[in-house]
């Protein structure tokens, strides 16, 4: 963890939250074993504590906005939107904040995302999270973690979220409404091809294809107010929303082990450009090692943003060429 980051947690957990003591509520035993390796609900108490409530995100909406930060409040239309549909085929609205008042009215999905920046009662719950999930979890999660966000969902009724993956690891916690949320394994190769991933992480705008023919590998879990469903990383995953207003929160968290995998698909992508077939992550550590060192060498020293920490060497490979013909020399690491 980049010591800003570390030293801003120790700051807000040391902070009492508003109205709340404990988040998570469930089996340690089995938070342990499923932790980052498949799906798992749990129940949490962050519905009750008034945090959360339609003023109070409308509050931190304001504050996202008068920030100028635009990039931390998105609102599209998915009234014409898919399970199968993309993100990039919505419209994006106008408005935000008049929005969130309408939101009954449409087909709106809107995320304000970073908020623990916006709003001191968020940091603390996220802060609280880190805490409660290392506890859990019974490892130094602290340390592990590299950069943690906690975003607000707003959708209108009936709308769904296109079939996506995430880089991060995840929960989904659910205030008001219910929503179902269908979850595939992230080992399933079927469901999620090597070359998809790859394309993934060469564009983040590169999400994988849904196959109707597969979606009996996925697992449905309906959410109700109380209840949260762990997302492990990469494991795909669509929502749709019950058929009332549906209000959740998604702390996410990125790991240097998930950044270091990321790395070699990065690299197994450029050297498919080569027309060489690279084994995936996983079958030679060695391997990993060497393709994770030369894409690492492509880092942002100094990433602040979720985009610069996952995708900063992708961006900053001016010309891919250069890169290829230095992968070429290494040819035996495939």
């Amino acid at each position: 963890m980049n010591i800003a980051f570390a030293n801003k947690i120790e700051r807000e957990s040391n902070s009492s939250s508003r109205k709340i003591e404990n988040i998570l509520d469930t089996n340690k035993q089995i938070f342990k074993e499923n932790y980052n390796i498949r799906p798992f609900k749990l129940h949490h108490t962050l519905c009750r504590s008034g945090l959360f409530e339609v003023p109070e995100i409308v509050k931190t909406a304001r504050s996202i906005i008068a920030s100028g930060n635009a990039a931390d409040f998105l609102a599209l239309d998915l009234k014409k939107v898919s399970i199968s549909s993309k993100f990039t085929e919505a419209t994006q609205h106008d408005r935000p904040t008049e929005l969130i008042e309408r939101l009954g009215e449409g087909g709106s999905w809107i995320r304000l995302s970073r908020t623990q920046n916006y709003n001191p009662d968020y940091a603390r719950v996220l802060a609280m999270l880190i805490d409660e999930i290392g506890t859990y979890a019974d490892r130094p999660f602290r340390q592990e973690v590299t950069w943690a966000t906690l975003t607000v969902i707003l959708s209108s009724p009936g709308i769904s979220t296109p079939f996506h993956i995430d880089h991060e690891s995840n929960f989904l916690f659910q205030i008001q409404g219910e929503k179902d949320v269908c979850l595939f394994d992230p080992k399933d190769r079927e469901v999620l091809p090597e070359i998809e991933l790859e394309r993934f992480y060469a564009s983040s705008y590169n999400t994988p294809r849904y196959r109707p023919e597969l979606q009996s590998h996925g697992e449905i879990y309906r959410l109700t107010p109380g209840e949260a469903v762990h997302h492990p990383p990469l494991a795909p995953h669509w929502v749709k929303n019950g058929s009332d207003i549906s209000v959740s929160l998604s702390i996410s968290f990125c790991m240097r082990a998930l950044e270091q995998r990321a790395r070699v698909y990065q690299a197994n992508f450029m050297l498919r450009q080569l027309r060489l077939k690279p084994r995936p992550p996983g079958f030679s550590p060695a391997r990993d090692a060497l393709k994770a060192k030369l894409v690492s060498a492509l880092e942002m020293p100094n990433p602040k943003t979720f985009q610069d920490i996952v995708y900063s060497p992708m961006m900053r490979l001016k010309s891919p060429m250069q890169f290829i013909r230095k992968v070429s020399r290494h040819r035996s690491v495939t």
